[in-house]
Formats: C-alpha cells, structure tokens, sequence
C-alpha cells in the first residue's frame, strides 16, 4: 500500500474485508443448501408490481394470498349522508378527513353540548375550521 494516506488504507482495507465476508457467506450457503429453507420460498411470495403503475391502478390492486396487507387501508367511498345526531364514531370515519380521534371529538361534543341544530355547529368542534367545515357539509345532515 504504498503511496496512500492512513484513510485510503482503511477504506482499501474495509473493501477487502467485506470481499472475503460476502465470499465467506456464498462458500457457505454452497455448501448447506438446507440453511434457511423459508427464506428461499418467502422470496417467491413477494408481490409482484402491478403492469400499469399509475396512481389509481396502484390504489385498486389486490395484494395475492397469502402476503401481507398494507398497513393502512383506504377508506371506502361514501356516497349519502349522516345524521350527525345520531352518528357513531364509525359511520363518521367514513367521512372524508375524519379520522378515529375527529369522531370521538364530535361525539363527545354532541354528548356534552346537547344535539346539533345545525350543520355549522360542527365549525365549533376542536380541530374542524372552517375548509374541512366545507369538504363535510355535502355529507352531513342535521335531523331534528
């Protein structure tokens, strides 16, 4: 190693190493083909990515059998509208940018304040302005 300053060294040093460990590793799996027999047979199980990759071909493709679901699942399309005084936490997550806690919050609302008489009280729920008052008030309903 003639010429070279103390960091090239390591850095040539590091390399080599890392040569004889991932030769080390391929000798040995060569060798005992029966070493981790699942971790062969969970790579044939990968999804595979869909042919047309576009946003809304992504979003509709069903993973196979058998792999693992995403984390989170898209909430299905809501189509009419719901009685905020007699809505649950449930049917209220189906609105759009109403998550778990935004439900809870407007059904404590409505258990403490009293019933809604009007859609635009919902503008007086912590954390619902007036843009998300907007996006939900072709959803909601208030039936006396």
């Amino acid at each position: 190693m003639i010429g070279l300053t103390p960091d090239e060294r390591k850095v040539v040093i590091f390399m080599l190493a890392s040569l004889a460990l991932g030769s080390a590793a391929m000798l040995y799996k060569r060798a005992h083909p029966s070493f981790a027999p699942g971790l062969r047979d969970a790579i044939r199980e990968l999804p595979r990515p869909a042919a047309d990759t576009t946003a809304g071909a992504l979003e509709s493709a069903v993973p196979a059998e058998g792999t693992a679901r995403p984390a989170r699942e898209a909430k299905p399309l809501f189509t009419g509208k719901i009685d905020l005084n007699t809505a649950n936490v449930r049917s209220l997550e189906r609105l759009p940018n109403i998550g778990p806690a935004m439900a809870k919050r407007i059904v404590e609302y409505r258990n403490t304040v009293g019933k809604f008489t009007a859609v635009e009280q919902l503008g007086r729920v912590k954390g619902i302005g007036p843009k998300r008052l907007s996006q939900l008030r072709d959803h909601v309903v208030v039936e006396p």
